[in-house]
């Protein structure tokens, strides 16, 4: 009996720990620095041509680690253009790696600001800055007549709290010709759960072309090629500023006009996918590449609501799966 109570105190303790001191990954947005340059001013006392260089490099911190989650969580395709049939099911064990590029933006100081302007990164941890993000997932399937198909993906992003759930819809327009390769549409929708503060979404349109080729009675290799395209739309809640966050250390606390959140950050990203699946009776392993080519994102003159110029750098993500369809 001792031992499940330990086990259930155990369990208790590190649910009841801070969020942000549970995993490596897990993340303060805070730490970014205030989206607002009124907060600067009145927290950190900087100028008001500072606060709006300072806020600005907030922004594009936080652009760039929303753009890092997204394209992690939505890495792993795994699939060809055809469907597993009107009867058909498929079940899956996947993981995928995602290369990001941490490093800090806003590191030069500001005259006015002194210890405010301190070194940055866009990825918030305390301790682990990440070059690889890890992302096993759980993927189910299940195939309808007329060429559809519907699916469910949960992934779980490794060292961090946080995971996501996607829902995917995939239409074949040509299917099961002998001379001509399969073509299909597919569309997901994915939210990012784990970080009460942050709203992450994405939305995709994928143009698949696969064909199979059978090696023998039993074994079917299929190369696959896609086209994604990805919308991501991402903001917080109010977050609260203190001088432990902006200020140099002593600064007073309970100063007002402390209080902002980061506005909604919409961007397109573009991702070539090359993938192969292997299956032998219900047994399929795949495994595939996606090349992310870097963007330019945000607006050359901002207004007071706007994210400013900044750009992404291009990655490379691997996955596999090992599954079974039916």
């Amino acid at each position: 009996m001792r031992r499940p109570l330990a086990l259930l105190a155990a369990v208790l303790a590190i649910a009841a720990a801070p969020a942000g001191a549970r995993e490596p990954l897990d993340f303060d947005l805070t730490l970014l620095g205030a989206p607002d340059p009124g907060v600067w001013v009145n927290v950190a006392g900087a100028s008001a041509a500072d606060a709006a260089l300072l806020a600005g490099d907030s922004r594009v911190r936080f652009a760039r680690l929303a753009t890092d989650l997204a394209l992690a969580v939505t890495s792993s395709l795994l699939e060809p253009a055809s469907t597993t049939g009107a009867t058909g099911f498929a079940f899956d064990l996947e993981a995928a790696t995602t290369g990001a590029s941490p490093g800090v933006i806003g590191a030069t100081p500001y005259p006015a600001t002194g210890t405010a302007a301190f070194p940055r990164s866009y990825w918030p941890t305390r301790s682990l800055q990440p070059h690889d993000l890890l992302t096993p997932s759980l993927h189910v399937r299940k195939g309808f007549p007329f060429s559809t198909e519907l699916g469910g993906r949960f992934t779980y992003l490794s060292q961090s709290s946080l995971f996501a759930a996607q829902l995917e819809g995939k239409v074949a327009l040509i299917e099961g010709y002998y001379a001509a390769p399969d073509v299909a549409v597919r569309a997901a929708w994915t939210k990012l759960l784990g970080q009460a503060a942050l709203g992450l979404s994405t939305t995709e349109l994928d143009l698949l072309v696969s064909k199979r080729f059978g090696l023998n009675a039993v074994v079917a290799l299929t190369p696959y090629l896609a086209a994604r395209y990805t919308l991501l739309s991402a903001s917080t809640r109010t977050l609260s500023f203190g001088p432990d966050t902006l200020a140099a250390p002593g600064t007073p606390t309970g100063i007002q006009g402390s209080s902002a959140a980061f506005p909604d950050v919409s961007s397109s990203l573009y991702r070539t996918t090359l993938g192969v699946r292997l299956t032998s009776l219900a047994v399929s392993l795949a495994a595939e590449a996606t090349y992310f080519g870097g963007a330019t994102l945000g607006k050359a003159s901002p207004g007071a609501g706007d994210y400013p110029r900044y750009k992404v750098p291009s990655s490379i993500s691997g996955a596999f799966k090992l599954g079974f369809e039916f």
